[in-house]
């Protein structure tokens, strides 16, 4: 009997806050914690803006900040967790070469798709997860005098992000995100070509976002 109470207890204490959601769904002022929007499914899709600054952290790059934006597109279960696919530009880092006889560049760019989380944890403020699979397209291109020459590679890669924000409406969100992703660039070949062979870089984005919800 006592294992029963305490199962029950349990479950009502998990359900909570998705009972008294939909007590309150129509409600605008009461506060919302977890999933915040209607669990009719066709409400649940969102498309996701960041903009701001990578650092490729590796030694090849002696300028490695550059503008990173990323747009994904998704759905969440119950507000909550679901898929999402995204379009991601890492940046154009470089480096000078002999004492400026000749500069490389990277231009990274980075399709995804992966999981990712929303809960409210508070109110209006929330926190965000999200990883995944990527597949990167890295263009080298490598300067010296009036010559020039590049070479692009494709590979495989991972990423991850953490992010907080502010639920401004219904529909509406901003946030501030912190992403890595862990790419490959160039392969057997590419060193030939620009010096530069197969290596694993990490790219870290921070960035504001801006969230819209169907």
């Amino acid at each position: 009997m006592n294992k029963l109470v305490l199962s029950a207890a349990v479950a009502a204490l998990a359900l909570s806050p998705v009972l008294s959601q939909a007590a309150h769904a129509d409600d605008a002022s009461t506060p919302t914690y977890g999933a915040n929007v209607n669990p009719n499914w066709q409400d649940n899709f969102f498309v996701d803006g960041q903009l701001g600054q990578t650092q490729a952290r590796t030694s090849l790059l002696d300028h490695n900040n550059s503008v990173f934006q990323n747009v994904r597109f998704g759905w969440r279960w119950n507000g909550i967790v679901g898929p999402e696919i995204g379009y991601a530009y890492l940046g154009r880092p470089k480096a000078d070469i002999g004492d400026g006889f000749a500069s490389l560049s990277t231009k990274a760019r980075a399709v995804t798709i992966g999981v990712n989380g929303k809960y409210n944890v508070y109110e209006n403020w929330f926190v965000t997860a999200h990883a995944g699979y990527l597949r990167s397209q890295t263009k080298f291109d490598l300067a010296s005098g009036g010559f020039g020459t590049n070479y692009t590679t494709y590979n495989n890669g991972l990423y991850a992000g953490l992010g907080v924000g502010y639920d401004l409406t219904r529909h509406f969100s901003v946030g501030l995100n912190y992403d890595n992703y862990r790419i490959n660039t160039g392969n057997s070949t590419s060193e030939n070509y620009v010096g530069v062979g197969r290596n694993r870089t990490n790219v870290a984005a921070y960035s504001a976002s801006v969230e819209y919800r169907f």
